[in-house]
């Protein structure tokens, strides 16, 4: 008996001694499930075993949808929170994902597991676990005052590109004073450069190596339609190939494989991991050739396919806005032209604003509403009717997509002025963008893909320059142009046009696009008025050096009315607010 009972003893006690340094036989160890009830089954997630013992202080994760990392972080920062004594805040994008992932995926997890059910003192909170004595805290990211009051030893982002970028960013003042001080970030990717590629990009960016059984070539699972030399899938026969020999790589072969690192540690600042569906081996050869035939088909988009299959970012040769492009425009020259101020906004929960003259911008940011009134008890700094006083000739055009009813009383109070600009191809012409007349005063119609194309092909160009500051102070206005990219598509007669779609924020691309309407017509008259005073909004905001007195002209006094009757077409193209 005692030759039965004593391997028994120290096979547990070398069970518990690993669960101590290693996740996965933490999870072994007391035999954990996921949220369906179902043991964590590794022989075909070999490669979420390095990623779940990864203890680096930045991990980045850059991957497709549905391959388990969301069941990886909960377990891990469960078990880091018992055993490391680890304060963690973990971020979904909105207040309506935290609901939705905890209520439907974090509790469940609890609920099935004695032993992490035992460590769980506030079961039913939603925005936090005590998990003994740390804390699991679930945020959006929607709102800056849920990264206040809050200290942590880590950061989780999970999808990031989703995500509001600059309160991400907050957040990292919550490490301050703490001895570990981790960031861990996966997402699917959206567009190059933005997001969590901007993390893969700086990581030692690790790739999932298998070996062929029939030639033993070692290679990681591609696909590349245009080069079958680098294509790990036969279109004709459906199957998984080896790309040296051609052999047939079963699921066996695509579960067994091992990571390596592109880059160094030395030269790397984050340890990074790279996941395709191409790795799954649950996934067969046609299911993935299925999603690309829909792409094919006009069922998806291509970006569909890179982002959630293949877990690439995906903007096209030529379709992205690069950074170069944006920041490559900023110039230490004084900006002299002695034209008009023209300002743009996008509205939204914030009114976010650029404005300059025809020789470019002078600066960018966001304000709080659109005057101060009784009920917002706001300064006129806080308001983007300061604007309108400090540049006593400047024009104004709004976007009409949001807040309707603060732009039309901004209007109402400085006709000839203030102009509502809305997106749509106009049913009577085809110009680029047209402004009412008579009873369509105060209106302007533009056509929104035509528009940002010809920003685009303008910042390329150099036409247009960002004044004052250095790059860096042009960043996060950088940042939105970034979240766009370009996609061909057919319109409804079938004609196939390019459109300009967005993986996350752009306002400031549209307050650009209405400065640049305001520029066609007014930019050239009038003159620039510097400012006096500069007014603190609550974020980027660049002055004018000069100061050149002229005598406004009057400006116009039509009466603003619309029209009984829409003279635009509206052509599908829904707000970003909308989604």
């Amino acid at each position: 008996m005692a030759k039965l009972t004593t391997p028994k003893i120290e096979l547990l006690d070398e069970s518990a001694q690993l669960a101590k340094y290693r996740v996965d036989a933490w999870i072994d160890h007391h035999q954990i499930k996921n949220e369906k009830g179902e043991p964590i089954e590794w022989f075909k997630h070999q490669f979420l075993i390095d990623i779940y013992n990864d203890q680096s202080d930045n991990l980045v994760v850059m991957k497709p949808a549905q391959v388990g990392l969301s069941t990886l972080e909960i377990l891990k920062n469960i078990r880091d929170a018992e055993m490391r004594k680890m304060d963690i805040i973990y971020t979904l994008p909105t207040g309506e994902d935290v609901g939705q992932f905890v209520g439907g995926k974090v509790n469940r997890i609890i609920s099935n597991n004695p032993h992490i059910e035992k460590l769980t003192v506030d079961k039913d909170s939603i925005e936090q676990k005590q998990i003994g004595l740390s804390m699991i805290y679930f945020r959006g990211t929607w709102t800056k005052k849920s990264a206040i009051m809050i200290t942590a030893d880590r950061l989780v982002h999970d999808e990031k590109d989703t995500s509001k970028q600059d309160v991400i960013a907050d957040y990292q003042s919550r490490l301050q004073h703490s001895k570990f001080k981790q960031t861990h970030v996966f997402s699917h990717p959206s567009v190059p450069n933005s997001g969590v590629d901007m993390e893969w990009q700086i990581s030692d960016q690790k790739e999932w190596f298998i070996i062929c059984p029939h030639c033993q070539y070692q290679q990681i699972l591609t696909w590349h339609t245009e080069d079958p030399k680098k294509m790990s899938i036969n279109l004709q026969t459906k199957e998984f190939i080896c790309k040296k020999c051609g052999g047939i790589l079963d699921w066996h072969a695509r579960a067994k494989g091992t990571w390596r690192a592109k880059k160094g540690k030395e030269n790397a600042k984050w340890s990074g991991y790279h996941i395709s569906l191409l790795m799954a081996p649950w996934m067969t050869a046609k299911e993935i050739i299925d999603k690309y035939l829909e792409v094919m088909a006009g069922k998806q988009t291509m970006d569909f396919f890179y982002n959630k299959i293949l877990g690439l970012p995906y903007a096209g040769s030529g379709n992205a806005v690069t950074e170069d492009t944006i920041k490559g425009a900023v110039t230490t020259e004084r900006n002299l032209y002695p034209g008009r101020i023209v300002i743009g906004v996008d509205t939204g929960l914030k009114l976010r604003y650029v404005y300059g003259n025809q020789q470019g911008l002078l600066g960018y940011g966001q304000m709080t509403d659109y005057m101060p009134d009784s009920v917002n008890k706001l300064a006129l700094n806080q308001t983007i009717e300061y604007f309108l006083k400090t540049f006593p000739d400047s024009i104004m055009v709004i976007d009409q997509g949001g807040d309707i009813i603060g732009a039309r009383k901004l209007r109402e109070k400085y006709p000839g002025r203030v102009y509502l600009c809305h997106y749509a191809r106009d049913r009577k012409t085809m110009q680029l963008m047209r402004w009412g007349e008579k009873e369509e005063f105060g209106n302007v119609l533009a056509d929104r893909n035509r528009m940002i194309q010809l920003l685009v092909d303008e910042f390329r160009d150099k036409r247009v320059k960002l004044f004052r500051g250095r790059p860096e102070d042009w960043h996060e206005y950088w940042l939105h142009w970034s979240h766009i990219y370009r996609v061909k598509e057919d319109d409804t007669l079938g004609v196939p046009r390019y459109v300009w779609m967005r993986s996350d924020r752009d306002d400031w691309v549209h307050a650009t696009v209405y400065w640049r309407i305001g520029i066609d017509r007014f930019g050239g008259k009038g003159g620039i008025v510097g400012l006096e005073n500069t007014p603190e909004p609550d974020s980027y905001l660049v002055n004018p050096e000069q100061t050149v007195d002229f005598d406004p002209h009057k400006m116009f006094g039509a009466k603003d009315t619309l029209p009984d009757e829409p003279w635009w077409t509206n052509e599908g193209e829904n707000d970003w607010r909308d989604e």
